[in-house]
């Protein structure tokens, strides 16, 4: 759209405006059409003030890709800033409840037209569109592609109220056939390549996340308690000391979304934000294709998806989702040396800032990166530059051609993609947002990090302490000591594609700025095997699949060079159709590698299965929850007094936290707990009902741990629960109240 013609473009524009204020008005006087609000509000939100930005900043002919996520990047960037100012600034002209409908509906609206009337200003004349060939459109491929991902959400369906998973089984078996058919050149052309990573992403994350009807996993529920705060409000109070508190990720993006497409906080979670993270591995396809080519950024991507940490741990934290998207269009402007300096400049401080409140973890790992790639580029160039005054100066000195060095040598260092500037900015706004929003907890957080990882220093190589080197040690079945080795073997290959990029020996060109990012991220991996705490609190899957953002080529590099290896040894030629043999071979060995990965192969063999789209009965541990049991938090905290404490398990704390006003007010009981205050309540969920057992929470530099101890045999049962009255009892949860 930013390539039309000006009058066109402003059409479009003003129709899906008139067309969001339309359903918001019917469902005001109670005529609601199902789902056109949502898809309106979602379409309006996400595209149309980043598009809008890109016509003010004269980005044309970017591509499809680039257009597409700097677009969405933008319009998030402007939602969080947005609602950041009215929450600021309304206050002080009596509006007490900034972030409700229709504070949220007027300012965003007059943003939309105050960014429309610069662009027409900027951009009027500019009109060179592109048209989308329709026949293209309609090609079998095509069909088949976008049908996929509607096999994750009638899967999700069957599972959740059939429990049946044949069809997410089919799913899966056919994403893994989608890379070897690529690979084998069959069915799916190059130029679809993107739309198939596109697909494959979306149909894992969603056959994820619509699992059970309620939020699943530990950090969403605090990061949906806090979104709901700020809509019970109908402000953010920027003061209250939790972490996740200074995430405009969390407090202003979800509220926003929810308000204006009308939709829960719960399926904001669960289908808006999947969305927007399905974008991240298409900015590394094209991060990839640039340094390589279209089936190796292809297969890179692939791999990079099959780790589970992409669709089962990232769902988990809804900030990571968010902040993630603006990694990877940091990473894509770094790639991007066509955009004009300044506009590129532009663009990296606004997503910078949008990482930095977006999620802590990643920024300060963007941010120790960063220092530690500027430093090693700096003293790189001072080598380089010395070395070639000397050569220059023994050759040419005396002949009147100083000024021609400075110009050539020291040029180099002004068209930097990684500017002294753009470092010192976000350190200064990292350190200062965290520092002073949530009363410092998440400056403190990292402190505590470090002074872990100092104190336990010591304990290197010690599987007791390293969570990494216990996750590879610790006994398992034989097929989950497989996927273990797959895991190992795809180590392997990126080990060898770095000595194959140090050595020259790739054929691939990687520009220098992501090549120093790769040994970073690369030591971080090794550094996160040796010493303690070093990957605990983010989680080493986690640090590992943002260590992937720039390490999964080299995983596709390493096998070819490991290919390359053996023929030589077997003293055979090495021809591009052996590079595409070691490719097709590569493909099902990603295939398999995915089977794995998704819990298919152990839940075909009953062997301890992993995945809840799978076996949603699997008890440990237990982040999902049922009706029944949502429905009684429901009750709860609808029925009790504010005032009583409510006592409930390690999990049964995060079904609550979607309910619950006052968060601070749940209470945490185990197995040894004696008493507890007066005129509370006791919130025992499937676990303690059905399986009688009660959480033992234990905390290492390797991790956290949970035993299951009998809760009839518990303290806490005979100290505490025989003595209360049961005054609720669905069947999968039951409520006691203490006198």
């Amino acid at each position: 759209m930013n390539d039309w013609e000006i009058n066109k473009f402003f059409k479009v524009v003003l129709a899906i405006q008139f067309a969001l204020w339309g359903v918001i008005g019917l469902d005001f006087v109670g005529l609601q059409i199902p789902i056109v609000r949502q898809l309106i509000g979602f379409i309006y939100l996400t595209f149309i003030p980043g598009i809008i930005i890109l016509r003010i900043l004269k980005l044309h002919k970017l591509g499809n890709i680039e257009t597409l996520l700097y677009t969405v990047g933008l319009s998030i960037a402007t939602l969080m800033f947005t609602g950041l100012f009215m929450n600021t600034v309304y206050p002080f002209f009596g509006i007490s409840g900034p972030i409700s409908i229709t504070p949220l509906i007027v300012t965003i609206s007059i943003v939309v037209l105050i960014l429309c009337i610069l662009s027409y200003v900027r951009d009027k004349d500019y009109s060179n569109p592109s048209f989308i060939d329709v026949g293209e459109l309609l090609s079998p491929p095509v069909l088949f592609l976008c049908l996929i991902p509607f096999l994750a959400i009638f899967g999700t369906y069957l599972v959740n109220f059939q429990h049946d998973n044949i069809l997410l089984m089919f799913l899966i078996i056919i994403l893994a056939l989608i890379a070897i058919s690529i690979a084998f050149d069959k069915f799916i052309l190059k130029n679809l390549y993107p739309l198939a990573v596109f697909i494959i992403a979306i149909s894992l994350l969603y056959h994820s996340s619509l699992i059970t009807m309620h939020l699943w996993g530990r950090d969403i529920h605090v990061e949906c308690y806090l979104s709901n705060l700020v809509m019970w409000n109908s402000c953010w109070d920027s003061t209250s000391s939790m972490a996740y508190n200074a995430m405009l990720s969390i407090v202003m993006l979800a509220p926003i979304f929810s308000d204006v497409s009308g939709m829960s906080i719960t399926w904001v979670f669960k289908v808006i934000y999947p969305l927007l993270f399905s974008l991240v591995p298409l900015g590394l396809y094209r991060v990839f294709q640039k340094q390589t080519d279209n089936k190796i950024a292809f297969l890179s991507c692939f791999f990079f998806m099959s780790v589970n940490t992409f669709y089962m741990d990232a769902l988990q934290v809804a900030r990571q989702e968010i902040a993630e998207l603006f990694f990877v269009l940091l990473i894509l402007l770094m790639m991007d040396k066509n955009m004009d300096k300044m506009k590129r400049s532009f663009l990296s401080i606004v997503f910078g800032i949008s990482l930095v409140v977006s999620h802590y973890g990643i920024s300060y790992i963007y941010m120790f990166s960063l220092i530690s790639v500027w430093l090693l580029l700096v003293l790189a160039e001072d080598t380089e530059i010395q070395k070639s005054k000397y050569s220059f100066y023994s050759k040419f000195s005396g002949y009147g051609n100083e000024k021609l060095f400075s110009n050539q040598f020291f040029s180099t260092i002004k068209d930097k993609m990684i500017s002294s500037t753009f470092v010192l900015l976000f350190v200064v706004f990292t350190l200062t947002w965290y520092m002073h929003v949530s009363s410092s907890s998440t400056f403190n957080a990292i402190v505590h990090i470090g002074d872990h990882i100092a104190t336990n220093i010591f304990e290197l190589f010690n599987p007791e302490e390293v969570e990494a080197l216990h996750m590879i040690v610790s006994p398992r079945s034989t097929l989950h000591n497989i996927t273990k080795y797959l895991h190992l073997i795809t180590q392997f290959f990126i080990t060898v594609g770095i000595l194959a990029v140090l050595l020259k020996r790739s054929g691939m060109k990687f520009e220098r700025e992501y090549s120093v990012f790769s040994l970073i991220f690369f030591a971080i991996c090794l550094i996160s095997l040796l010493v303690p705490f070093t990957s605990t609190q983010i989680g080493t899957n986690r640090a590992y699949h943002i260590a992937l953002f720039f390490l999964a080529p080299f995983c596709v590099i390493g096998c070819i060079a490991f290919f390359r290896v053996l023929g030589r040894v077997n003293r055979t030629s090495w021809t591009d159709q052996r590079v595409g043999s070691s490719l097709k071979v590569l493909s099902v060995f990603f295939a398999i590698f995915l089977l794995f990965n998704t819990g298919l192969v152990y839940e075909i063999a009953k062997d301890s299965p992993t995945s809840i789209s799978l076996n949603n009965t699997i008890k440990h541990p237990r982040f999902h929850f049922n009706d029944q049991e949502a429905y009684g938090a429901r009750w709860l905290a609808n029925t009790v007094e504010k005032e009583s404490d409510i006592y409930t398990g390690d999990f049964g704390r995060f079904i609550l936290y979607d309910f619950v006003h006052d968060k601070t007010k749940v209470r945490v009981f185990g197995n040894e707990t004696k008493r507890i205050s007066h005129d509370s309540c006791i919130f025992m969920g499937l676990l303690n009902v059905k399986e009688d057992e009660v959480v033992v929470l234990k905390r290492t530099a390797a991790g956290f741990f949970r035993d299951y101890a009998k809760l009839s045999n518990s303290t806490f049962y005979n100290k505490v629960i025989i003595h209360t009255n049961k005054i609720c009892d669905n069947g999968d949860a039951q409520i006691y109240y203490n006198k």
